[in-house]
């Protein structure tokens, strides 16, 4: 798949482009925060619906516009071809109309977000996958480094692009957690409705299941690639495994995971229904997940170098590509926003090599130093200034 051409009216340092758009590699050059970043993100929205960041969407409106316009809106629009049809995504931004009339109140500073597929409203749901997008980027190093909650997070980004099954679960988990949390709380207090439970857990068995099994496929699938484009670029001959280290009791062996079902995980919550009682809160489930990074057996965390897990996470971008095309015979969109600057020259030749191989391909750098020679002569080159993009 690959973007035909997109526009960006009033986002962030936008104030009004459209750029048409061809196979092959983009090279995009600009001083620092000229807005690189925020068009690779742009990108990235149109794909999650969410911003890789985790900016506010209010952050993500053109802030001359936020302090002039009563009623601020902004908006990327892109046609997208993919391997049988068009699809056009228009993605607005605006604030609440609730609070553009009621002079009297002070702004909230909250955004809306309206999706259209095709001249069709949709919901946010129904829109992620239409355009499937990589992001690489120097904040990467927290997929090995942050907390559990940014590696779920990765895991849904991923996943949720190719596999609707997965999103719709997902949803749904994460509903009916609230619902069950809260649940038990009110337990708690009342010492009532401990039938409900059972309900619950019969919903909750069903989505935490599919999540659980849909995650430690595709973490093995990944691990696989990444494990390959590993053993070419570290000389070190270090051994990546990148593994699932579900939120199950210690008694379930991971390490011979197996598919499980919606009895098997009834089960679970009901024998630890008294601790989850104690505590108000659902203590085994995909909520609660994590991935083990390790080289040859130790944590990348805690023993690998900084070298070697920038190695890493470019190797997870890499293998995520190989994935989604995989999956869907149709591959997505590489986004590299100023990674080459990171490696060695023997490394950002491996990199583009290999990121040539997808369809379309946006590559950042403040210039041209750090980009290899032959993919300058083969790409398409940009520059951003002050919020205008000219195609060199």
């Amino acid at each position: 798949m690959h973007i035909k051409k997109i526009q960006l009216k009033k986002i962030r340092t936008f104030e009004d482009i459209e750029l048409n758009l061809t196979n092959g590699i983009h090279l995009i050059t600009g001083n620092n925060a000229s807005g690189k970043t925020n068009l690779l993100e742009s990108m990235h929205y149109l794909a999650t619906t969410k911003s890789i960041q985790n900016r506010n969407d209010k952050n993500f409106i053109s802030w001359k516009i936020m302090q002039e316009s009563a009623l601020p809106i902004g908006k990327i629009s892109a046609h997208i071809n993919t391997l049988d049809e068009i699809h056009e995504i228009d993605m607005m931004f605006s604030k609440p109309i609730k609070e553009t009339i009621a002079n009297d109140n002070e702004p909230s500073g909250k955004i809306t977000k309206n999706f259209r597929l095709n001249g069709i409203t949709k919901k946010a749901s129904e829109i992620i996958g239409t355009l499937r997008a990589i992001y690489a980027s120097p904040n990467d190093m927290q997929i090995i480094l942050g907390t559990p909650a940014e590696r779920r997070k990765y895991l849904d980004i991923l996943i949720s692009q190719y596999s609707k099954k997965y999103l719709k679960n997902l949803q749904k988990y994460n509903r009916i957690i609230r619902q069950r949390n809260s649940l038990l709380k009110q337990i708690k207090h009342i010492k009532k409705r401990y039938d409900e439970l059972d309900y619950w857990d019969s919903e909750l068995a069903i989505a935490a299941s599919e999540i659980i099994n849909l995650r430690s496929e595709n973490i093995n699938q990944l691990s696989a690639r990444a494990k390959f484009h590993y053993e070419i670029l570290d000389n070190k001959n270090k051994d990546l495994k990148i593994s699932y280290r579900p939120a199950l009791p210690q008694t379930f062996d991971t390490t011979k995971m197996i598919q499980i079902d919606k009895d098997y995980f009834i089960d679970i919550l009901q024998k630890n229904r008294p601790v989850d009682l104690r505590q108000s809160s659902t203590v085994f489930g995909p909520h609660r997940d994590d991935i083990n990074i390790d080289l040859s057996e130790l944590a990348a965390n805690a023993y690998g170098s900084r070298g070697q897990q920038k190695l890493i996470t470019i190797c997870m971008r890499l293998a995520e590509a190989h994935l989604s095309n995989q999956v869907t015979n149709d591959q997505p969109i590489l986004l590299l926003d100023d990674i080459l600057s990171e490696f060695d020259e023997e490394h950002r030749n491996y990199i583009v090599e290999h990121a040539a191989n997808v369809e379309q391909v946006f590559l950042t750098s403040p210039d041209l130093s750090n980009v290899p020679k032959k993919l300058i002569d083969r790409s398409i080159q940009f520059n951003i200034n002050d919020g205008n993009i000219k195609q060199n």
